[in-house]
């Protein structure tokens, strides 16, 4: 039993470094572009689900496999990476953890309140 809440104790530990070392015989044992980019894929799906590594170094995964294994070139990752959308969505998530920090929108909800009152339709 002792032994159980250990494995269960360092579940994350384990899911980060077995499920690598399980799946590489897919990528080595059948050497293709397409059997390293599943390898990649089962690795980044099963950090992303388990939670064993937090989701930004689940998501960054492919970035350093891709290049790594041969499916794409470091370049071609990055461009993915780095759209426009990609970093206005970085951006707006930058922006909302600032306005969560210093408790603006309490503040500009309080300003509302005041303005027009505790009940603005009377």
């Amino acid at each position: 039993m002792g032994l159980l809440k250990g494995l269960l104790g360092a579940r994350k530990l384990l899911l980060s470094i077995l499920v690598p070392l399980l799946l590489l015989p897919l990528p080595l044992l059948h050497p293709s572009s397409e059997a390293s980019c599943a390898y990649v894929l089962i690795v980044t799906a099963v950090y992303w689900v388990s939670e064993a590594v937090p989701l930004g170094a689940a998501a960054l995964v492919p970035a350093f496999l891709y290049p790594f294994f041969g499916v794409l070139r470091s370049s071609e990752v990055a461009a993915e990476y780095f759209k426009n959308t990609t970093l206005l969505l970085v951006g707006v998530i930058c922006v909302a953890a600032a306005v969560e920090k210093w408790n603006l929108h309490k503040r500009i909800a309080l300003r509302m309140v005041m303005m027009a009152g505790a009940k603005p339709g009377m």
